[in-house]
């Protein structure tokens, strides 16, 4: 049947409402994730790449992270490149300083070098794509003294938590950590497809980007190997949802990419580059659940989509509510 979630994840979430030893996420972990240097090297490069192509020309200034993952790796290359003030909100922070510093090292190592974007082996299924790997000729010119003397006190920042450099916040949600209007590029890495409340994290955006500041979001649309088939998800039904989710802190939304770009617009969003993927397999809207069932064809075939927008430039043309504004109207 198409509307039965696999056992296993199932029955982990049905135990999640008695046992609090279930209600971590049952999701696998990525081996494309962030606990890795060259992971991390690529990912950054792969979007200021894509940024670069939609009209920016320099690292962003003041960048923020939604859901680092294992380590605060992304933001470390943002730095590393020229970047003056790195934001990490998560849930649940994942990461260990061991683990940053480590990630650290290796990335100064990448870009001492201008090794070129990783492309092979594991990195051969990264998204998005390019058309060329080479290292980003606008980004560091001479790694010189200077350069060298700036490392050692982002280090010094990490090592210490000393919040100059890098601030973070989880769960993000009840935080007031970053001024409104006051960051250059908000990112994401596969992340938006396990927000809850998506509304609030768009009006979010809104609210933390300066007038005319930009977004790259890559968002994942399968199962996640829920279902049996990758996107079996939208064919389950609202109450086997709830038993498969539990009471787990996150699992899938389930938004289509349509509702992101509509919740990204009714925020002053407007589209710079959009790629996806799409699969070919898998069900077609008929067999899905009642409420996904009017998708567009073009969303139940996407399986991953690269996205770069940009917030309008007058404050007048978008929803300027703030994050509390917000809940109070939902």
């Amino acid at each position: 049947m198409y509307n039965v979630p696999r056992i296993k994840p199932l029955i982990k979430g049905v135990l999640s409402f008695p046992f609090l030893k279930f209600r971590t996420s049952s999701l696998a972990a990525d081996v494309l994730g962030t606990g890795h240097a060259e992971c991390c090297y690529s990912i950054f490069l792969r979007y200021i790449s894509l940024l670069n192509n939609g009209g920016v020309t320099a690292v962003p200034k003041t960048v923020a992270e939604l859901g680092p993952g294992s380590s605060l790796g992304v933001g470390f290359a943002a730095l590393i490149a020229g970047a003056e003030k790195y934001y990490a909100l998560d849930i649940i922070d994942h990461t260990d300083v061991d683990v940053n510093l480590s990630v650290f090292d290796e990335l100064v190592a990448l870009f001492r070098r201008k090794a070129p974007i990783p492309a092979a082996g594991l990195e051969s299924r990264r998204f998005p794509d390019l058309d060329c790997y080479d290292f980003p000729s606008f980004l560091i010119s001479d790694w010189d003294a200077a350069r060298e003397r700036r490392i050692a006190i982002i280090l010094d920042d990490i090592a210490s938590k000393g919040g100059v450099f890098v601030e973070t916040a989880a769960p993000w949600t009840q935080s007031n950590l970053i001024k409104p209007q006051s960051v250059d590029w908000i990112f994401s890495v596969v992340v938006l497809q396990h927000v809850d409340d998506v509304a609030h994290t768009y009006r979010a955006f809104a609210q933390w980007l300066k007038p005319g500041g930009y977004a790259s979001h890559t968002i994942g649309f399968d199962s996640h190997n829920l279902t049996k088939e990758w996107n079996g998800h939208w064919a389950v039904s609202d109450l086997a949802w709830q038993a498969l989710r539990g009471r787990r802190p996150y699992l899938l939304n389930r938004l289509p990419y349509g509702e992101h770009l509509r919740l990204a617009a009714e925020n002053g969003f407007s589209t710079v580059m959009e790629k996806r993927h799409k699969r070919f397999d898998g069900l077609i809207n008929e067999q899905f659940a009642p409420r996904f069932r009017t998708m567009s064809d073009d969303d139940a075939r996407t399986e991953m989509v690269f996205l770069i927008s940009r917030l309008a430039e007058k404050s007048g043309d978008r929803v300027a509510l703030s994050m509390q504004e917000g809940r109070q109207r939902e």
